[in-house]
């Protein structure tokens, strides 16, 4: 049977939004390894959220024949308002052969998926000014000394080994890759997995390298790069889902929740009589916060 837009139309944003679920992942890093908190029960733009991170516990002395003592950990309530509604909105004219063809489909869904998913680890990344802890010096580049002292600090902090973290600017991976005391680290790492010249970056005294163009500079006299270093519990990213419309408005909807990185989109999809063709548009819910301050920390270059 051949396709077009009316044999397509009920599946037309399920399909979008399941080819779009490879492209975000192959896109986004900082999101997927910080604390989430996703539901796809749907909210308003504005709503706030109160998630409880549990007090600490001490250990007490027991003394034979005495009761245990019974603690009551002082909680937070993190605060996270929804406040980011962020779109990407495209017109198809011949939106069956976009519907026939994949390659089609995933050139669309590629340019509208990076550019949500650059928005939303922006916004994630700039938690960096609500921490209070901070090394470095800005206007020196990053090396091996430093990311010792960083990983000092998360130990000073500590922070539990194994979900470190530094998401680190481009000009100071390549300062690390030029450190001569690391220069037999990274000959090793490259002949055993290319973990200098791949995608994947080594560990670094127990810290993840994270590489990344939206590392904020701020400038100045020097300017200021603010490397982020971090422990999931750092930051929490919370998603919901959006209202769907109601059946007959001529619009079709579909929702999809990413279980890697918690992100809720919405896929939407109508006809526009001005333009000829179809819109899609694709939107997410969400809002980031700093949930535990000495698991985060600024590594300043």
């Amino acid at each position: 049977m051949a396709i077009n837009t009316t044999t397509a139309a009920p599946f037309i944003p399920s399909i979008w939004a399941q080819e779009a679920l490879p492209i975000l992942r192959n896109n986004i890093k900082v999101v997927q390894r910080v604390t989430k908190d996703s539901d796809l029960a749907t909210f308003q733009v504005g709503s706030t959220l109160h998630i409880p991170y549990p007090g600490t516990l001490v250990a007490n002395d027991k003394a034979q024949g005495s009761p245990v003592t019974l603690q009551t950990p002082t909680s937070t309530d993190t605060t996270v308002s929804l406040n980011k509604h962020k779109e990407a909105s495209f017109l198809i004219e011949d939106f069956t052969a976009a519907q026939a063809l994949p390659s089609i489909r995933a050139s669309y869904l590629e340019a509208a998926i990076i550019a949500i998913v650059e928005q939303v680890e922006s916004d994630v990344v700039g938690t960096y000014s609500l921490f209070s802890g901070s090394l470095g010096t800005s206007g020196t580049d990053l090396s091996a000394a430093t990311v010792r002292a960083a990983a000092k600090k998360f130990t000073d902090n500590k922070v539990a080994a194994g979900n470190r973290y530094l998401l680190t600017s481009t000009k100071d991976i390549a300062a690390l890759r030029a450190d001569s005391t690391l220069q037999q680290f990274w000959a090793f790492n490259d002949n055993r997995d290319r973990g200098v010249t791949g995608d994947t970056l080594p560990d670094l005294y127990g810290i993840q390298l994270l590489e990344s163009q939206l590392v904020p500079v701020v400038a100045g006299t020097p300017n200021s790069t603010k490397d982020l270093a971090f422990d999931p519990g750092a930051i929490i990213f919370a998603s919901r889902a959006l209202p769907e419309t109601q059946l007959g408005t001529g619009a079709m909807q579909t929702t999809i929740q990413d279980p890697v990185s918690g992100l809720v989109l919405r896929f939407t999809t109508s006809y526009s009589p001005n333009n000829l063709g179809v819109q899609m548009t694709i939107d997410c819910l969400y809002g980031v916060g700093k949930l535990y301050d000495a698991k985060g920390f600024v590594v300043l270059t």
